[in-house]
C-alpha cells in the first residue's frame, strides 16, 4: 500500500510537470504570435488607420480638392492692364477681312451670308489708289479711275485653305467677276495667290513668275505699242505660271513666265491646267462672253481672259 501511494505521488507530479511544461508553451507561442502581429504593422498602415478612424468624409473631402487642383492646373496671373477675356477673345483676335492683307488665311468657318458679304466691289478706295498711284496707274486719257472698281473675295489656295484675295477690274465687269470666282471657291477651284500687280512694282513679269492671279495694270502689250486689255481692267490672268505665255518670234518658241516650259505642253496631263477638256474656269469665263488666250492663233496665252467693252 505505501509503495503504491509512493508510485502514485511520483506518477501526479509527473502529470503535473507536463500540464505546467505545455502550459508555458502556449504562454510562449501566444507572446510570439502577438510580438509578430505588432512587427508586422509598418507606420503607414498605422497612419492610414488613424486617418481613417479620424473620418473618412474628411479624407474623401482632401482628395477631391487635390483632383480638382490638377485639373485646374497652376493659376497664371493675366498680364497687367488686360483680362483673361482681353487675352482669349476671338472677336478681338480675328482680323477684319474686308480690309485685311491679301492671302491671309480665314480661320473659321463661314456661314453662306457671311461668304456672300466677303465677295464685295466698290470704288477705289484712298487707300488703294496709294498703292495704285504711279504704279499700276498713271493719269491718262483711257481709262479713268472712276471706270475701275476695287474686288475683295475669297479663294481656295493651293493649300486647301480659304485666303482673301483683292483684284482691280472695270466697273463694267466687277458683278461678273465677283459672280465667276464666288462660283469658283464654292467648287473649291485652287489658285495660289490673289494680289495687286502694285505688289510687284507693276511687274508683269514678276508677277507671273509668282502664279499671282491678277487684273488690272496699265501698260502696252509686251512687244508692242499697243494698250493691252489688263490696262483697261477688262482682262485677267489666272494662275500664270501653270497656264504660260507663249509665243514664236521669227519662228522660235518662246515660253514665258521662265521654268514654266513644262506646262506649255498642253497635251500633257498636269494640276491647275486651264482647258477646254472640263476645266470651270474656261466654262465660266466662256459661258460670260470671255475670249481665251489659249485659243488664239498667232500665239497662246493659257492664263489669259479678256473681254470687249
Amino acid at each position: 500500500m505505501g509503495e503504491c501511494f509512493v508510485k502514485q505521488s511520483k506518477r501526479n507530479n509527473s502529470v503535473k510537470m507536463v500540464i505546467s511544461i505545455a502550459g508555458m508553451a502556449i504562454c510562449l507561442l501566444s507572446g510570439c504570435v502577438q510580438d509578430n502581429y505588432t512587427e508586422d504593422r509598418n507606420p503607414e498602415q498605422e497612419q492610414a488607420d488613424n486617418r481613417k478612424d479620424a473620418g473618412l468624409e474628411e479624407l474623401e473631402a482632401w482628395r477631391e480638392a487635390e483632383q480638382q487642383d490638377l485639373k485646374e492646373g497652376p493659376a497664371t496671373e493675366a498680364p497687367k492692364g488686360d483680362s483673361q477675356t482681353d487675352m482669349a477673345g476671338p472677336e478681338e483676335e480675328m482680323p477684319d477681312y474686308r480690309t485685311c492683307m491679301s492671302g491671309t488665311v480665314v480661320e473659321q468657318e463661314l456661314t453662306e451670308e457671311e461668304i456672300s458679304d466677303l465677295f464685295f466691289a466698290q470704288e477705289i478706295p484712298e487707300e488703294i489708289f496709294a498703292r495704285m498711284d504711279g504704279v499700276s496707274y498713271v493719269e491718262n486719257d483711257n481709262i479713268s479711275l472712276e471706270d475701275l472698281r476695287y474686288l475683295r473675295l475669297l479663294y481656295v489656295g493651293f493649300d486647301e485653305q480659304t485666303h482673301v484675295g483683292e483684284l482691280i477690274v472695270h466697273a463694267s465687269i466687277a458683278d461678273t467677276i465677283l459672280e465667276i470666282f464666288q462660283t469658283l471657291y464654292e467648287n473649291g477651284y485652287q489658285i495660289e495667290k490673289m494680289r495687286l500687280i502694285d505688289d510687284y512694282g507693276g511687274d508683269d513679269h514678276a508677277s507671273l513668275l509668282d502664279n499671282n492671279t491678277s487684273a488690272f495694270n496699265y501698260r502696252v502689250v509686251e512687244g508692242s505699242e499697243k494698250l493691252s486689255r489688263h490696262a483697261y481692267g477688262l482682262a485677267i490672268d489666272i494662275n500664270p505660271f501653270y497656264n504660260p505665255y507663249v509665243t514664236y518670234p521669227g519662228g522660235v518658241e518662246h515660253i514665258s513666265p521662265e521654268d514654266s516650259e513644262p506646262y506649255a505642253d498642253r497635251e500633257a496631263d498636269f494640276p491647275h491646267k486651264i482647258g477646254k477638256d472640263g476645266d470651270l474656269c474656261w466654262r465660266l469665263f466662256s459661258e460670260h462672253g470671255f475670249t481665251w488666250g489659249g485659243d488664239w492663233k498667232s500665239l497662246k496665252d493659257y492664263q489669259h481672259f479678256q473681254i470687249s467693252e
